[in-house]
């Protein structure tokens, strides 16, 4: 983007060259769920107090590869056919969720409670091949 800004145009043949060695894409998101407090009065006159949060963290890397023959935006190409189209895609995706809930009694001088922490993790990896053979073949 920068390229097309500063100098006017975007040098497509550079993209198809990036495409082939491998494009790599991060991407990280971080959420907050659940944010929540409540007081409920008690027969006893002090009030329970419900705290709930929970956070979500998700993050995804990918590695793409394209080859085309002959390449799509070469200059010399002549109107040819693409014969040949080959793609490559690994990914890893993680998503991490955190809740934490607390339930407690604050009788201003001593506090008591109990407090839920749990925590789950997972992580998948994703991969595939395709080549696909466009060429004409007369036998």
């Amino acid at each position: 983007m920068n390229q097309l800004i500063e100098q006017g145009h975007l040098p497509i043949t550079d993209k198809e060259e990036e495409l082939r060695q491998g494009m790599d894409t991060h991407v990280t998101k971080a959420t907050k769920l659940v944010e929540a407090l409540w007081q409920i009065p008690s027969q006893l006159g002090v009030p329970i107090t419900l705290d709930v949060n929970s956070a979500l963290l998700m993050k995804s890397d990918i590695n793409t590869k394209l080859k085309v023959q002959p390449g799509i935006f070469r200059e010399d190409r002549n109107n040819q056919n693409v014969k040949n189209v080959d793609c490559e895609v690994k990914s890893d995706q993680a998503i991490a969720l955190q809740l934490v809930g607390k339930m407690s009694v604050d009788c201003h001088v001593v506090k008591s409670g109990v407090a839920l922490n749990a925590m789950m993790n997972t992580a998948f990896p994703v991969s595939g091949k395709m080549s696909v053979n466009l060429e004409n073949k007369k036998q």
